[in-house]
């Protein structure tokens, strides 16, 4: 008799298969997910271990460090610091020997190293050896074009057919570069190798100051390599991107910047002088255009120097007596004050006796009646010593302090020091001392301060806030803003002291000392300053000799500071650094195109 299955018993058997399947299916599921589980969450140090014992490795991807830029009138973007592509030729003996092919290298590579064929092949048949330099660091593309050629030969093993040397390689890197070499050396700063680490860092200037933001984070991959030395990217790797560095757009215009480095050399060399700086601001914003220093030397080869003092920036790091420069912040206060007005008189008998010290006048002048103008116009002593007695100590104190002239001005560049007035602060101040500080003696400030509280009195009275850095630009091409303090809104002296020293400058500069400053047909506002150089408490024939002031004097467009330390030719400022300040000043006027002011100045 025939058997039939009916359908309940066909439908029973389909779903047992298809129960049976997705078992079967759920199985290899867990199985795969277990396997990636296991493989891309848990990829722990010991699949890393043996990973990097075949072809699998740690690798750090290299941020690239942001650039630095000067710019120019247009605002055109100037590279000043940057990264350099450098090239490392290498070869893998173990794998020329695998090939067979440590001959044919050697013969293809001989010219182009200019080394023999021989020599090459004691390198090639190193036993055991993955990795030898070949060439390291060049940056002759020549070079480098002519080993991808020679990479590329036939396969005899394959009818001919190109393949590629697998054991040659061409590694990249890239190292900071100066394209101006000296150009801003104090201002820009260089990166070394840091010591806790194999990681290079900013250490002076700007690449110290902004080290972090120029920096940008290094990335990591972990995984293998194919027989290429390439990277292979799959489940088993890991990667974080590596995050380049922000650039920085700087204040600083290359060409003003440029020309006071030539001018601040030749003075330098001319006075036979230890060192000298120019610095020059926007008086009304406190950007900084220019920060010349001479000596300098060549950030690519920062190392070579025999003496690593040269990396400072004198006038942002070391505070000095700046002599009589201070005769107009002194008199500012007597005038801010009412002790005093330009044409307040007092008799000059060429020197004055306090606590039994003689102070005298430069060159042992005597003037007679003499009024304040006059004071600033020929830098008398006596007279700055006047108008500080007029005001008194007490408030004459207090003007140096709103001036901060014993703070740091918070310049973005790494080390600024402050003033010290610390020979007025004490409780047993005496009478003298407070009359030298009136003529710039006996206290401590920075050539940048000075050129500070002169921009303050250019403006109208606010102190400004000196700065480099304008902006950073991301990666992506975004601009950044960069913490700074803003403006003071409170004025450090009134707008009609500012305007009454001003005339007084420029009456310095019309019929006074600083006569040799004048650029004929603008209005120029400024004050010489000669100190003696104080060494173990006593004082010694060295000076240091400046010119501190702006134009035009009305509307001025520019404060500026010119130093010498230690010049063996010239007496006084009125004859070295007067003629630096004239020299720029001529240089500024015709690059912005500043029309004359004299006719209308007042």
């Amino acid at each position: 008799m025939k058997k039939y299955w009916s359908a309940s018993s066909s439908n029973g058997l389909d779903k047992r298969r298809l129960r049976l399947m997705q078992i079967g299916f759920a199985v290899v599921f867990i199985f795969l997910f277990i396997f990636l589980f296991k493989l891309q969450i848990l990829y722990d140090e010991t699949i890393s271990n043996a990973a990097n014992k075949d072809m699998g490795i740690s690798y750090k991807t290299e941020a690239q460090r942001g650039n630095i830029y000067f710019t120019d009138k247009n605002s055109s973007l100037i590279p000043v610091a940057i990264n350099k592509s450098y090239k490392t030729i290498v070869v893998d003996p173990k794998t020329l020997q695998r090939d067979n092919e440590v001959v044919i290298a050697a013969k293809l590579l001989s010219p182009i190293l200019n080394k023999t064929e021989q020599e090459l092949l004691a390198i090639f048949n190193k036993p055991n050896s993955q990795y030898e330099v070949l060439i390291k660091k060049t940056d002759n593309e020549e070079l480098v074009s002519k080993i991808k050629a020679i990479r590329i030969i036939p396969d005899p093993k394959n009818n001919g057919k190109l393949k590629k040397i697998m054991g040659i390689s061409i590694e990249e890197e890239f190292e900071r570069y100066y394209p101006f070499k000296e150009l801003g050396s104090h201002l820009i700063g260089f990166i070394a190798n840091n010591k806790d680490s194999s990681k290079k860092i900013g250490v002076y200037g700007l690449e110290k100051y902004y080290n972090d933001s120029l920096d940008g984070t290094e990335g990591l991959f972990y995984g293998f390599k194919d027989r290429a030395g390439r990277l292979i990217r799959s489940l088993a790797s890991q990667e974080n991107i590596p995050i380049n560095g922000d650039s920085l757009i700087t204040t600083i215009d290359k060409n003003i910047q440029y020309q006071a480095e030539e001018r601040i050399k030749d003075l330098v060399i001319s006075r036979k002088a230890s060192s000298g700086s120019i610095l020059i601001m926007d008086p009304i914003s406190g950007k900084m255009l220019a920060m010349a220093e001479y000596p300098s030397f060549d950030l690519n080869s920062f190392f070579n120097v025999s003496d690593y003092s040269i990396y400072r920036h004198l006038a942002v790091e070391d505070p000095v007596e700046m002599g009589s420069v201070m005769k107009v912040i002194t008199m500012s206060a007597a005038i801010d004050t009412g002790s005093v007005t330009p044409n307040t008189t007092y008799y000059d008998g060429g020197s004055v006796t306090i606590n039994r010290r003689t102070i005298k006048n430069y060159n042992l002048e005597r003037y007679g009646t003499a009024t304040m103008t006059k004071v600033l116009e020929k830098s008398i002593n006596t007279g700055a010593i006047f108008a500080e007695q007029k005001t008194g100590h007490e408030k004459f104190y207090e003007y140096l302090t709103r001036f901060k002239l014993d703070d740091i001005t918070g310049i973005d560049l790494p080390n600024e020091q402050k003033g010290n007035l610390i020979n007025l602060s004490k409780s047993d101040a005496r009478d003298v001392e407070y009359a030298t500080a009136s003529y710039g003696h006996g206290i401590l400030t920075t050539p940048i301060s000075i050129l500070r509280a002169y921009a303050t009195i250019a403006n109208g009275g606010y102190l400004v806030y000196p700065y480099v850095v304008e902006t950073t630009k991301s990666p992506s091409g975004l601009y950044g803003s960069v913490n700074r303090q803003e403006l003071n809104p409170d004025r450090i002296i009134k707008a009609s002291t500012a305007k009454t020293i001003t005339d007084m400058m420029v009456s310095v500069v019309e019929h006074g000392y600083g006569s040799n400053a004048k650029v004929k047909g603008y209005t120029m506002a400024g004050k010489t300053g000669t100190a003696d150089i104080a060494v173990g408490g006593k004082y010694t024939d060295d000076t240091i000799q400046s010119f501190a002031g702006f134009f035009p004097a009305y509307k001025p467009k520019v404060a500026m500071l010119v130093m010498l330390n230690k010049p063996a030719i010239g007496p006084a400022a009125s004859t070295s650094a007067t003629y630096g300040f004239h020299d720029m000043a001529k240089f500024i006027i015709d690059y912005y195109n500043i029309p004359p002011d004299e006719i209308t100045k007042k």
